[in-house]
């Protein structure tokens, strides 16, 4: 019998990438074929981690993904938290904030456009 929490894993970075592919083709679920690397394959240079853990603990979170940013020499990374009892649209996306003061002026530049597409879910 397989382990039921790594089950559980792989079912939620099964559900993030499809949810993230729907945006950007491309997005796929890695499992331990590429490990170091993330859990998703990306069309975009940004490792996602994706955890389904009753505890969340962010600190260790951002360590992993850390790690992951600096083996790959990649700018970004978010780590994929899945919300207790909620689908997939509603989980959390941790950033460092030095990431998303980074990203924050794209984002304001590009907030009708954002506002459109939150709309139309």
């Amino acid at each position: 019998m397989a382990n039921p929490s790594k089950e559980k894993g792989t079912r939620w970075e099964r559900e993030v990438a499809d949810y993230l592919a729907e945006t950007i083709p491309g997005f796929d679920r890695v499992g331990s074929r590429d490990f170091g690397a993330g859990d998703l394959s990306s069309p975009i240079p940004i490792p996602h981690e994706c955890k389904a853990e009753k505890k969340i603990t962010l600190s260790e979170y951002a360590k992993q993904i850390a790690a992951i940013k600096a083996r790959l020499r990649a700018l970004l990374g978010a780590v994929v938290i899945k919300a207790p009892r909620k689908n997939v649209s509603k989980a959390y996306v941790m950033l460092t904030l030095e990431e998303w003061r980074a990203i924050l002026p794209t984002v304001a530049e590009h907030l009708d456009e954002i506002a459109a597409r939150l709309n139309r879910e």
